[in-house]
């Protein structure tokens, strides 16, 4: 059985959040399995939604902040 890689748009606000994180990888300020607590801060919501968010960029991440489609499973 072959699995599908499902691809959606990303919303503008997952690209805020993602280029975010790509700036705070580079910088090296913290290890990036511990970065949800910097995006809960930076964008005002849940730690449920900053972990969601954090685990869709690693995800998908690239150096060149290319997000206009992700993987999403």
């Amino acid at each position: 059985m072959i699995d599908m890689i499902r691809k959606r748009e990303t919303t503008e606000f997952e690209k805020e959040v993602f280029m975010y994180l790509n700036a705070l990888c580079k910088s090296g300020i913290t290890n990036m399995f511990g970065a949800g607590l910097y995006v809960k801060d930076e964008f005002g919501i849940s730690s449920r939604e900053s972990t969601n968010l954090l685990l869709l960029w690693m995800k998908n991440f690239n150096d060149e902040g290319n997000y206009e489609t992700i993987k999403t499973t």
